[in-house]
């Protein structure tokens, strides 16, 4: 069995995640969960798993689509607050291109949200909203943010 890279601590949680941007023209793909949160793509990183790995298993798993190439765009330090659990997360974002732009609604994580195209232009709907800058952005970098929506413990 293959274990996340979360780690509950006293003082919260420590999580290890990626997120994929797919644009087709000037839209971006994008998973609604039940709860109303717009995110890209992703999720985490499981024990032994790289980053570039872990982005082809979740775009397959909760879209059916087959990852061509996945180039790493941003690494975001993200503290936030979610049911009163202080999260310290490390978030790879990446550009990702696909085999086809069709979902398949068998993938295994399909049914448990929503997966749909969200204009360029509404992207500050995104959650955590810095996702936004980094799918707005053109540099040919690798940028590193830092995310705070939350104090940090001390």
């Amino acid at each position: 069995m293959t274990q996340d890279l979360t780690v509950d601590i006293a003082e919260g949680r420590l999580n290890i995640r990626v997120a994929a941007i797919i644009q087709q023209d000037d839209k971006i793909l994008v998973s609604q969960l039940p709860n109303g949160t717009i995110s890209l793509v992703g999720g985490r990183v499981v024990l032994g798993e790289t980053t570039q790995a872990a982005i082809s298993r979740e775009v397959a798993e909760e879209t059916g689509l087959i990852v061509e190439a996945a180039s790493l765009c941003a690494m975001i330090e993200n503290y936030f607050k979610y049911d009163d659990t202080f999260y310290h997360e490390f978030l790879y974002v990446y550009n990702v291109t696909t085999n086809t732009l069709e979902f398949d609604q068998s993938a295994p994580d399909f049914e448990s949200q929503d997966i749909l195209w969200l204009p360029i232009s509404e992207s500050a709907s995104l959650q955590p909203e810095i996702l936004s800058d980094v799918v707005r952005d053109k540099r040919d970098q690798i940028l590193h943010l830092v995310n705070q929506e939350a104090n940090l413990v001390s």
